[in-house]
């Protein structure tokens, strides 16, 4: 075995370790998520427990119908809020799969699409080490961007955003694959409709995934225009499905009620809608830039570019064309979120959504760019500019204003080690075991401490509150409160 193959191998196990290590990480501590908020309100709401499953089936469309009507569009996040509903049906050994699965789903679908659009970059040659290079580079960068404590530690977070966004994911790449001409025509039918199916649904999560679902299907289908010139039956199919979700989404009447309640008045503010977009999408790189290793990750994709730039001669420009426009996406994600709410509000969840896509697009153009630059200055056959770019990279890695150790992934490995979330999942599974079984109908609580990197149990000292209230409707108590301190 020559030594480029030793190199080779070794470089895939490192990369498999590394992917490895962060969806374990990940995954393990979703499984110490906790009941809170909104996962109480929404099954009383839903309002049957431990019920036959398709009579519980029937009251999950019955509230999905009900949420449309009076409160937001997104009719599949509400239809799985229901369906999945820890609460309304197997404890708290539900929410675990529930959250584990998220985690796992989201995983294995970025992947899925990834892999799948590698295929067109790497124009059919398996060089896997360096694909899986590209997608630790990718997937460290999401999960550094630290703002997924309400994805995966939350069940109200996961199934109105993760899992739509993750049939998103599995939308692209079944679209991806639909348009290779390896594959038989059956299967390519399949491959459509199950896009179709899954862009559908994704469109039925919050505004933010029903946009950036919208948008990525008519760029990919622009795109594969422009390489072959011809415009496919399946990709019209496929992009038609997914406006026609966010079309549903957008006209539920729940979100006009919803939108005069949040911003105070009647009209739409789509001017100020888009400024606050656009403040919100430049905070949020500056952000990215200033504080995680996010530009570490951009010179390694300028490297990789460099790398791949002789590969891309068939699809050079309408990649390039395309890798443009996608920096818009940013903008896409974040406009629905401010459209929606009426202001300038923008929750950790849609924050998560907003920094995916900045990580891929963003990403990708410096992929894109590292392709120009050794088309322009054929940088990859000069020993001298290789020298000078390793010598870029590592310093990129001295100067970034964090260090691996201090990133957010690296604190959520430290609190799974060390027991920190079993404890804290402990403490609260004992709370709602107390709210079971105590005989007082006026309840104190004392709550809790907060713990870092974690969606945690929230309570207020005002039994009004609604949070109170979901919780004393859902054990049947006159009154929940957390204990003055």
């Amino acid at each position: 075995m020559n030594r480029s193959k030793i190199v080779e191998k070794i470089v895939i196990i490192l990369n498999c370790g590394a992917i490895f290590f962060m969806v374990y990480v990940i995954t393990k501590g979703a499984g110490y998520t906790v009941l809170l908020g909104d996962d109480f309100t929404h099954g009383v709401r839903v309002g049957v427990f431990h019920v036959p499953f398709f009579q519980y089936l029937l009251a999950s469309v019955r509230y999905m119908r009900e949420i449309y009507l009076d409160w937001q569009g997104t009719y599949f996040a509400m239809f799985l809020q229901a369906l999945f509903s820890p609460v309304n049906n197997f404890g708290m050994a539900q929410l675990r799969a529930v959250m584990m699965f998220n985690a796992l789903f989201f995983f294995v679908s970025l992947f899925g699409m990834y892999w799948a659009a590698s295929g067109y970059v790497f124009c059919g040659r398996k060089e896997i080490s360096i694909r899986l290079s590209i997608f630790t580079v990718i997937l460290f960068a999401i999960l550094d961007a630290d703002v997924f404590t309400e994805i995966f530690f939350w069940y109200s977070g996961a199934v109105a955003y993760s899992i739509p966004f993750s049939f998103l994911f599995l939308s692209v790449a079944c679209f991806l694959m639909q348009n290779h001409t390896c594959y038989s025509k059956k299967i390519r039918n399949l491959l459509t409709v199950c896009g179709a199916i899954s862009v559908f649904l994704a469109s039925g999560g919050s505004l933010a995934v029903s946009g950036t679902g919208c948008y990525a299907v008519v760029l990919m289908t622009i795109g594969f225009y422009l390489v072959s010139r011809k415009i496919s039956v399946r990709n019209i199919i496929v992009t038609v499905a997914g406006i026609a979700g966010a079309l549903v989404n957008v006209a539920g009447p729940g979100n006009f009620s919803r939108h005069t309640y949040n911003s105070g008045e009647d009209s739409w503010m789509l001017v100020q809608s888009v400024k606050w977009a656009v403040k919100t999408v430049w905070r949020e790189i500056d952000r990215l830039t200033g504080e995680t290793m996010f530009g570490v990750m951009l010179v390694i994709m300028v490297l990789a570019g460099i790398y791949l730039a002789r590969r891309l001669k068939p699809v050079f420009w309408a990649y390039g064309i395309i890798t443009v426009l996608a920096l818009a996406a940013g903008y896409v994600t974040a406009f629905p979120v401010a459209f929606g709410y009426g202001g300038s509000e923008f929750p950790n969840r849609c924050y998560f959504i907003l920094d995916v896509t900045l990580v891929l697009s963003i990403l990708n153009f410096a992929l894109f760019a590292g392709c120009c630059l050794d088309r322009w200055a054929d940088l990859y056959e000069s020993r001298r500019a290789c020298a000078v770019l390793v010598i870029v990279t590592f310093s990129s890695f001295l100067f970034a204003p964090q260090s691996f150790s201090d990133s957010s992934l690296m604190a959520v490995a430290g609190s799974v080690h060390d027991g920190s979330y079993r404890e804290y999942y402990e403490s609260c599974t004992a709370l709602y075991d107390y709210l079971a079984d105590c005989p007082e109908d006026d309840v104190v609580l004392e709550v809790p401490g907060y713990i870092e990197d974690f969606e945690c149990f929230y309570l207020d000292e005002d039994e009004n509150g609604w949070v109170n209230v979901g919780m004393a409707q859902f054990y049947h108590k006159n009154s929940v409160r957390k204990k003055a301190e």
